[in-house]
């Protein structure tokens, strides 16, 4: 059972039946957000055996905090996911920076591996010329890019999410990357 088979309601259903310590509630709810949550948590730490690893202290701090879910849809349901997944990440990384490594072989070098500061303040120009073009499109087209690219919504996803039916999404999708394009090239010429 996926998410885009199940309306809104029957996430809602399941959220109160979870909270309710059903098991089953918690299993669909957890077959539903498992594949958004483990991509989160995998592109904050560095390999796939930790990122499962994370991944699975997730649900295991998600069942134990069931009671303070406050969330009744599924945007909601995935921030409050997405909170524990951001903690759990920060807490693998602290400990593992925190571990004593093994002391290299002599003779080996190890390059910096960190960007420059050229690359990083290139980076965060480019960063914020999307913001600020994100800023200037409609805010259903904004919604809808969110719902695609930071939430991984499915089309379906994004048409509950924003209301409308998935045609509809399609063609603010459409729409909201030419306009995306049309500003980033704008303000780049500018």
């Amino acid at each position: 059972m996926t998410s885009v088979d199940q309306p809104a309601t029957d996430v809602a259903q399941a959220i109160e039946r979870a909270k309710a310590s059903d098991e089953d509630a918690f299993a669909f709810l957890y077959r539903l957000t498992l594949r958004g949550v483990y991509r989160y948590v995998s592109v904050r730490v560095p390999t796939a055996d930790n990122a499962e690893e994370v991944t699975q202290e997730v649900y295991m701090a998600a069942v134990a905090g069931l009671g303070s879910l406050r969330a009744s849809n599924e945007a909601g349901l995935y921030a409050w996911l997405y909170q524990i997944a951001r903690n759990k990440a920060a807490d693998f990384l602290r400990q593992r920076y925190r571990r004593p490594a093994d002391p290299l072989p002599d003779g080996v070098v190890v390059a910096d591996g960190r960007p420059s500061a050229q690359d990083l303040l290139e980076h965060e120009v480019e960063r914020e010329q999307v913001r600020h073009a994100l800023q200037q499109l409609t805010p259903e087209q904004r919604e809808v890019l969110l719902c695609k690219y930071v939430m991984d919504y499915s089309n379906d996803q994004t048409a509950r999410q924003v209301g409308k039916n998935v045609n509809a999404v399609n063609q603010l999708h459409h729409r909201a990357l030419a306009s995306l394009a049309r500003l980033l090239r704008d303000n780049a010429y500018a």
